[in-house]
């Protein structure tokens, strides 16, 4: 007897990228091995319910808001043993299904990713490769390493996560998936990743990729408040890097091949650091 996973996905105005999106997932994993497909919306102003039920997707309510609420939600739907959880944005890699699901199998593994690279800007792309070569480095070496996670094309042990109390609740939308690798590796459990299943983050302007990091940089006091000091950078360090970050991007340009990234690096290390100038300020 085939084992039938339940499918689920939080949305928030994503009729733009949907279509694309769930058609990808249908293609990628067999519908002989899928059981429920159920989209939490966050209260959509667009066609994203209509689209999601188009494509025979489940819809319900987010019961909150935020990622928090609509992950916690849909683990509340969800009848298997097994399930995975997608984003609105993510193209699933076309061998995600032949890669990703057997990593469950291994000792103690609790959760299995892949990574996902945006699909431009090209400068972008480049700086996130750059990126994931170095955090590839480190996880051969620790795999409770919790950089490069991501909710977005991942499978669970359905009973093992609502062991750790499900997807942690925090008053910042970012950062949920850091804080469940650390919870996961604190109750003796392993997230693994394979750096060589890349799904591909539908993403859009520089000026766009610039807003979502200084909204990263805005959410480090709350993520700070979660993890404790020896998690997250130092305010003093954020600015270091800032500082030196000229210097950096043009070791990444030359690395990538990629000239704007002497410009574009600096650039959002000072997006960033104004988020998190703002959220200090803000109280």
């Amino acid at each position: 007897m085939l084992e039938k996973i339940d499918l689920v996905m939080w949305t928030k105005n994503g009729a733009g990228t949907l279509p694309s999106v769930l058609k990808r997932i249908s293609e990628v994993i067999p519908d002989k091995f899928v059981n429920n497909r159920i989209v939490v919306d966050d209260h959509s102003s667009d066609n994203t319910r209509k689209i999601a039920r188009s494509f025979g997707w489940t819809v319900v309510p987010n019961e909150g808001s935020g990622i928090s609420d609509g992950a916690n939600t849909a683990l509340k739907h969800v009848t298997t043993d097994r399930f995975i959880s997608f984003e609105q944005d993510i193209l699933l890699a076309s061998n995600w299904w032949d890669k990703i699901p057997k990593l469950l199998k291994k000792d103690k593994v609790a959760i299995a990713s892949g990574i996902r690279l945006p699909d431009r800007p090209l400068s972008i792309r480049k700086l996130q490769e750059y990126v994931h070569e170095g955090y590839r480095k480190q996880y051969v070496n620790d795999e409770s390493f919790t950089k490069g996670k991501s909710l977005d094309n991942t499978i669970y042990k359905t009973k093992i996560l609502r062991k750790l109390g499900g997807f942690p609740v925090l008053q910042v939308s970012a950062g949920v998936d850091t804080v469940l690798a650390y919870r996961v590796y604190d109750a003796g459990y392993r997230w693994l990743v394979d750096y060589d299943v890349i799904s591909t983050h539908l993403r859009g302007s520089l000026w766009r990729e610039i807003k979502h990091y200084h909204w990263y940089g805005k959410c480090h006091k709350g993520l700070k408040e979660v993890l404790g000091k020896t998690r997250m950078p130092s305010v003093g360090r954020i600015v270091l890097t800032t500082l030196f970050a000229p210097i950096r991007g043009t070791e990444i340009a030359l690395k990538k091949k990629s000239l704007k990234l002497t410009f574009v690096y600096p650039l959002i290390r000072t997006a960033i650091l104004l988020g998190v100038i703002r959220c200090y300020l803000s109280g």
